[in-house]
């Protein structure tokens, strides 16, 4: 999956904001109240996937996009991810993980998965 400048910009512009907030909360500026997030997204990957990536960028921007979103990625190649496979019965991959729950094997149709993330942050 390709970026656009813009994209990247927006990344950027995340990164500079989260390492503002560290050091003034480390400062004693500001303090920083984290709230549980609504809705956890863990996209299960393997090394050499090519699918893995795009289902990986997805849930990323998807979480961007809405506040109460964490994305994760776990590979099966370290132990959460041989955890999390066997937990789950995971036998390919992406897959594709919300609140614990298996939602898709494979990459998904970007829209239905934004539908679906959104009926979790709405319950």
């Amino acid at each position: 999956m390709k970026f656009s400048w813009g994209e990247k910009m927006d990344e950027l512009e995340m990164i500079r904001r989260k390492k503002m907030l560290e050091l003034m909360k480390k400062a004693g500026i500001i303090e920083v109240k984290q709230e549980k997030p609504k809705v956890i997204i863990e996209v299960i990957t393997s090394p050499g996937c090519p699918y893995c990536p795009i289902a990986w960028a997805m849930a990323q921007e998807i979480a961007r996009k809405y506040d109460g979103i964490i994305a994760k990625e776990i590979s099966v190649a370290t132990p959460e991810g041989q955890r999390k496979a066997r937990e789950h019965n995971i036998m390919g991959t992406p897959t594709i993980l919300i609140n614990n729950r298996v939602e898709f094997i494979g990459v998904p149709n970007f829209a239905e998965f934004e539908r679906r993330v959104r009926q979790y942050l709405s319950a």
